[in-house]
């Protein structure tokens, strides 16, 4: 019987148990992964018409498809890029909070505020970065935008974990 307890407690989370358990590794490196990812799509500039011109020869063969995926693109470009960018920013959030709750060994709303503001001071440090970057700019509403995902992200998190 004792056997089973202590295979029990073995199989239970770093959290559960207490002990600090080498996965906050993994998940930071996902984290880091992640934040070189944003980085590097923040670096690079794609044009209108080379966008249009790479979808017209790779994915829309005939004049009818092309020009209505150009229609839709038209009208619903901001909310696909804009929305992109707020789950961009609430990965990060969530990668963040897993790597604090595996470190910390609890989960407490604190480990969820410190990933909030290392999501936001992230998306901040981004929009700044794309001011240096020929033919992008970084703006308030971009950073308004990215911290909308991670706020999102926080405010589950906040819902489910116990008080400070």
């Amino acid at each position: 019987m004792s056997f089973l307890r202590r295979s029990h407690i073995r199989d239970r989370s770093s959290v559960e148990t207490g002990q600090r358990s080498s996965s906050w590794r993994l998940w930071a490196f996902a984290g880091v992964a992640w934040g070189c990812l944003i980085a590097a799509t923040s670096s690079t500039v794609i044009l209108p018409h080379d966008f249009f011109a790479w979808i017209a020869a790779h994915v829309f063969r005939d004049e009818a498809s092309f020009r209505a995926f150009a229609t839709f693109w038209g009208y619903a470009w901001f909310a696909i890029v804009k929305s992109w960018h707020a789950a961009e920013f609430a990965i990060l959030c969530l990668l963040a909070i897993m790597v604090l709750d595996r470190l910390s060994m609890s989960r407490t709303r604190r480990n969820v505020a410190l990933a909030l503001a290392f999501a936001c001071l992230f998306a901040i440090s981004d929009e700044y970065h794309q001011t240096f970057v020929p033919g992008r700019g970084g703006t308030w509403t971009d950073v308004a935008i990215d911290c909308s995902g991670a706020f999102l992200v926080g405010l589950i998190a906040w819902q489910r974990r116990e008080k400070l």
